[in-house]
């Protein structure tokens, strides 16, 4: 039988990670800093140590998460999802579109994306694979998933650079670059990237089924093992 705690145990090391994500969002001021460390906890939650940890404590992992049915977000210069909190202060969905002239005959496809652009998004429950693979934001047409937007900060911030397509990352490198300073909303001079990361880890941690499995985990292992019989 193979052990999953030569040196810690997995389910341990879930509970640590959830723990500093949850420290990460409870700054009072939470930046890049914070975001760069909690695209780190994030990358390991996703690639299967949060799922296996669910599973053997027989916990549906389902996450409530925006569903972006209809909105034309593959049209946008500058998407970014929001509907999480940072700082206590709730992050709206952003968006920007190329606007033409009242008289341009592309001003009707200009009011069709806005009117198809809400400011608030329905949130349905889903799978931890399948939240990663949601989108979060779109430059220029280049739509980033909530997993592929994580590993992104953690590889060109963080240096986690494991198994990972540097040619895509740099595809994203290109694409930012073309947005420039648009990508900086809010006013508290944060880049949507990594409030995105930000709202990646609320959500996640907001999900009842990770707040009950945070719970689960808090739980210390002699509790829940039978005692073991001594020999007479």
């Amino acid at each position: 039988m193979i052990q999953d705690d030569v040196l810690i145990r997995r389910a341990e090391v879930v509970r640590i990670h959830l723990d500093a994500l949850d420290a990460l969002m409870k700054e009072p001021s939470p930046g890049a800093s914070e975001a760069i460390r909690a695209s780190l906890s994030l990358r390991f939650l996703f690639d299967g140590a949060l799922a296996q940890v669910a599973h053997a404590a027989g916990v549906p992992l389902l996450i409530p998460a925006p569903t972006l049915d209809g909105v034309p977000i593959d049209q946008a210069l500058l998407f970014a999802c929001g509907g999480y909190e940072v700082a206590g202060a709730h992050v709206r969905p952003h968006y920007f579109y190329r606007e033409p002239g009242i008289q341009s005959p592309h001003r009707s496809q200009f009011e069709r994306q806005i009117s198809a652009s809400p400011d608030t998004h329905p949130l349905s429950e889903v799978k931890l694979g399948r939240f990663g693979q949601l989108p979060c934001l779109a430059f220029v047409g280049k739509v980033l998933k909530r997993e592929e937007t994580v590993r992104y900060v953690a590889n060109k911030c963080g240096g986690a650079h494991h198994s990972d397509d540097m040619a895509k990352f740099d595809e994203i490198d290109h694409h930012l670059t073309k947005v420039g300073h648009v990508l900086r909303v809010g006013g508290n001079g944060l880049s949507v990237v990594f409030l995105e990361t930000l709202g990646t880890a609320w959500f996640l941690l907001n999900a009842p089924a990770v707040v009950g499995l945070r719970t689960a985990l808090r739980v210390p292992v002699e509790a829940v093992r039978p005692p073991v019989p001594h020999s007479s």
